[in-house]
């Protein structure tokens, strides 16, 4: 059974990638673990609760939730829809002023799904 598992997690990475695991709800960071070093965080994914967003044109921030906090994310993608549920890979970064506004630890989004 144990040998199963990892071969399973083995062919997960071969054939999709870290991307494929995030889907299925592995390798996902808590967001207060991010907020405690961003610096660490170079390619994380988070998972949560779309609950707050700021755009222009398509672009801007949006605040994610999770069980353990919530983390703004700037993105050039478009925003996402309000209390939707995502997965976000991107790389976390101390905090940033927009618009006036200075959010905490934040950040850039590079995929959503």
């Amino acid at each position: 059974m144990r040998g199963s598992l990892v071969l399973l997690l083995c062919l997960s990475l071969a054939l999709g990638g870290c991307s494929q695991l995030a889907r299925l709800g592995l390798g996902i960071t808590p967001i207060a673990q991010i907020e405690q070093d961003p610096s660490r965080y170079a390619n994380v994914y988070v998972r949560g609760r779309v609950v707050n967003q700021i755009g222009v044109f398509g672009q801007g921030v949006y605040e994610i939730q999770d069980h353990s906090g919530s983390l703004w994310v700037l993105t050039d993608k478009g925003l996402p829809a309000m209390n939707s549920t995502i997965t976000v890979r991107g790389k976390a970064q101390e905090g940033i002023l927009l618009a006036g506004r200075r959010f905490g630890v934040s950040l850039v989004e590079v995929e959503r799904f």
